[in-house]
């Protein structure tokens, strides 16, 4: 198969062909199109069962959720009662800030599940 030097040289060639020619090759790059579509579709649907069945299995996909460290509740009620900053918190818990965060909504929606049950 030849390499053509630059697109200049390629829209000259599609230039020269027929009508009939065109339209040929406009088929060729439609069907190849839809097969790639339903190869897409049906590798959607296959992968889409697979996490289905191991939902159904228990098992987990993604990072695991951080445990809340032991001395949580103290820190965070230091924090909330702005004795502390959140960078001396996320370092007194030994985590990040944007955990520290993500901890604190994590409680709190443990805490509205509770309320509510």
């Amino acid at each position: 198969m030849r390499i053509f030097a630059d697109e200049g040289e390629l829209v000259e060639k599609y230039r020269r062909l027929s009508d009939e020619g065109r339209a040929r090759i406009s088929n060729q790059i439609e069907c190849e199109l839809r097969i790639d579509a339903e190869v897409a579709a049906k590798r959607q649907e296959s992968q889409r069962k697979g996490i289905e069945a191991a939902k159904k299995a228990g098992i987990h996909y993604g990072r695991p959720q951080t445990n809340f460290p032991a001395n949580w509740d103290v820190v965070y009620a230091q924090w909330k009662a702005q004795d502390i900053t959140a960078d001396e918190a996320a370092v007194k818990l030994g985590i990040s800030k944007a955990t520290l965060y993500r901890m604190e909504k994590r409680r709190g929606i443990k805490e509205s599940q509770t309320a509510s049950d």
